[in-house]
């Protein structure tokens, strides 16, 4: 471990639901209880993770809220007005439009401050040409480029450029032992009481990206023997148009859209299988997490490097289907479901070993 006292900050550009935000708190955090002075700076400090922010860590609000025309402009000179004043010895940054910010505010504020950018999802799941050619441009100048798999580090040095010396390679951490306390908190809610029969839990914001369309279509067509209910854990834009089309599929009384829970992982705890239905991702935490309880997947292959979790399974039940697949995944739930095998006992916690990557990536 290097000499505590740095001053690290970590940027985020609001505080959602996501997994990115999930575990930059989760590193912040980490970094302060070794001794350095960590700064949380958030473009926009609304939303409900802010209560999830550690007492350990400062919260600095940068104010970037308005027209999203000018919103990039009002970023940059935010960060590059805080950077010139304070002069971490590091920044962490994550989500590779406030990574664009990072570059250029760094250079602009404080040249001599360590810069590490987090991507948090492979190239192919970046939709604006535009965005690629800044990245192109901008993500070289960083220190360190960290990668959640080998996949995504490969195609950062052969897309964007990057010397292969600048990236390091770091898989989301995963601190088993909390999840599990957290998954230990009782959960009363009437919709379990009313119902019976396996649980299928998914988790994630109600957006496009996680398809859950998909994955209704596929509970939909599970044989009504097995008596399955899905309770999707998140809250976001599609709830009403999802609501719908559960009463169009005919299960509607089975499905519970649970909306945004801080502590998802007792529905987690008391279900029987995982299921994500993700059109991309970077890293899934919830997978991730997933298998520190133990608990069976259907996932889809959301990229190449979904396959890497096979390493991390340690004989667990982890099942593979293409996006999109409404039938493939039904069939692997109801496969899943049926295994007798059910729970293993959970892989061990990667926190530790994740922060120590990331300090040696910062100072």
């Amino acid at each position: 471990m290097s000499a505590p006292g740095r001053h690290l900050a970590l940027l985020l550009p609001e505080l959602e639901s996501g997994g990115a935000q999930r575990v930059m708190l989760s590193l912040a955090d980490g970094l302060a209880r070794r001794g350095h002075r960590v700064d949380l700076l958030v473009l926009d400090a609304a939303g409900p993770l802010r209560a999830a922010v550690p007492s350990s860590v400062r919260l600095v609000d940068l104010g970037v809220r308005g027209n999203r025309a000018a919103y990039a402009l009002r970023a940059a000179a935010g960060l590059t007005g805080w950077l010139r004043r304070e002069r971490p010895a590091a920044l962490l940054s994550t989500i590779s439009g406030t990574n664009i910010v990072a570059v250029v505010a760094r250079a602009l504020g404080s040249p001599s401050t360590r810069l590490a950018l987090r991507e948090a999802v492979t190239l192919d799941n970046v939709a604006s040409p535009g965005r690629l050619c800044l990245m192109r441009w901008l993500y070289p100048k960083a220190d360190c480029v960290i990668a959640l798999s080998h996949h995504m580090a490969a195609q950062l040095g052969l897309s964007l450029g990057i010397p292969r010396a600048l990236i390091r390679c770091i898989a989301n951490p995963v601190d088993s032992d909390r999840i599990r306390n957290m998954a230990a908190h009782p959960l009363d809610h009437p919709w379990l009481a009313q119902t019976s029969g396996p649980l299928i839990v998914a988790v994630g914001r109600l957006i496009p990206q996680k398809d859950f369309a998909t994955l209704l279509q596929a509970f939909a067509r599970l044989p009504t023997a097995l008596g399955a209910r899905l309770a999707i854990v998140g809250e976001g834009p599609e709830r009403g148009a999802l609501e719908q089309l559960a009463l169009r599929l005919g299960c509607a009384d089975r499905v519970l859209l649970v909306g945004f829970d801080p502590n998802p992982w007792r529905w987690m705890s008391g279900a029987d299988l995982l299921a994500s239905s993700s059109r991309w991702e970077g890293h899934p935490n919830v997978l991730l997490e997933a298998l520190a309880l133990g608990l069976p997947i259907v996932s889809t292959i959301y990229d190449p490097s979904a396959l890497e979790l096979r390493a991390l399974a340690d004989g667990l039940s982890l099942g593979f289907v293409n996006a999109g697949d409404a039938e493939a995944m039904s069939l692997r739930m109801a496969e899943a479901l049926s295994d007798p095998a059910g729970r293993g006992t959970g892989v061990p916690s990667s926190l530790d070993a994740a922060i120590d990557a990331y300090e040696e990536a910062l100072v």
